[in-house]
């Protein structure tokens, strides 16, 4: 596709999910902070979360883990030339 045609089109993006489970001692909010701290390590460009699933462990009447399952967003790689 010839670079005049491509700019007629706009800018079109396409956006990657990844489902990725994280634990804290803490709270719900501090596991899913280490989820996406851990996720940055490797995924560039999060653009955003869903939390899917909150959980929790409990040990003698109390707290002692919460979990969460989120669903990360996050811009797949610039578009390039096409390959001919």
């Amino acid at each position: 596709m010839d670079r005049a045609k491509r700019s007629t089109l706009g800018r079109m993006s396409v956006a990657k999910v990844s489902e990725l489970i994280g634990s804290s001692p803490e709270s719900f909010e501090a596991a899913a902070r280490c989820v996406v701290e851990r996720a940055n390590r490797t995924l560039r460009g999060i653009t955003g979360i869903e939390v899917v699933e909150k959980r929790a462990r409990v040990e003698n009447d109390c707290i002692v883990e919460y979990r969460v399952r989120l669903r990360l967003v996050f811009d797949m790689a610039p578009e390039t030339e096409m390959h001919r």
